[in-house]
């Protein structure tokens, strides 16, 4: 799931970080995740996009040619919902998983882990993040219900998605933890973390830290 980067976004880091910069490390954030997508093994990516003229920014980024659909009209849930469905009618996949584009940390592990989880249960597979929503989503038959009545933005996403999953009667296992980058903190944290962690992990965002430190 992913936003153009010259399309405003991370409005919680617009205080603390001019937009020019800012727009450089939303294009950091979603060319690592698109690297990351690309070499998962066990998985083809495609690339669900906004706004509705954003593909060919988006496309620019990529080392190689990514399928890429439009993102509905609606609200986060409805548009998660409607690339699921759109993945899992297709008839080709047994199972389908959604990610966002700012969680630097994602690794081919992450994705792995959840496919393996896919492959060996029926239901649903969540990567929690620390912020209270979750960073990954993955299904093999769409459960609509999961995206509904759901405050978006806010720190009850996971608990109401497991109260949902609870009372849909729908099976629902969770994989590693992780973080998004949405507040100077988040950035910080990053910027640490980076430090401890092999050169090949998160390389353009590491290189926005360098040309834009955060001092």
């Amino acid at each position: 799931m992913a936003r153009a980067p010259s399309s405003p976004g991370k409005t919680r880091l617009a205080s603390d970080i001019p937009e020019p910069r800012l727009r450089g490390l939303r294009e950091a954030l979603l060319r690592d995740t698109l690297a990351v997508a690309a070499a998962a093994a066990d998985a083809d990516p495609f690339v669900f996009f906004t706004p509705a003229d954003g593909g060919p920014e988006i496309a620019a980024l990529v080392d190689r040619a990514l399928p890429m659909v439009a993102q509905v009209d609606g609200d986060l849930g409805q548009r998660m919902a409607a690339a699921l469905d759109h993945l899992l009618q297709s008839g080709e996949y047994v199972g389908a998983m959604l990610v966002g584009s700012d969680v630097p940390l994602l690794s081919a592990e992450h994705v792995s882990e959840a496919s393996e989880l896919l492959r060996k249960h029926d239901g649903v597979v969540l990567g929690p993040s620390d912020d209270g929503g979750y960073y990954l989503i993955g299904m093999t038959t769409l459960h609509r219900g999961l995206f509904e009545g759901i405050r978006w933005g806010s720190d009850e996403v996971l608990d109401e998605t497991l109260r949902a999953a609870d009372r849909l009667g729908v099976e629902l296992r969770m994989i590693r933890g992780d973080y998004d980058v949405d507040t100077i903190n988040d950035l910080r944290r990053l910027e640490r973390d980076l430090a401890q962690l092999p050169p090949e992990v998160a390389p353009r965002v590491r290189a926005w830290f360098e040309g834009s430190p955060l001092g």
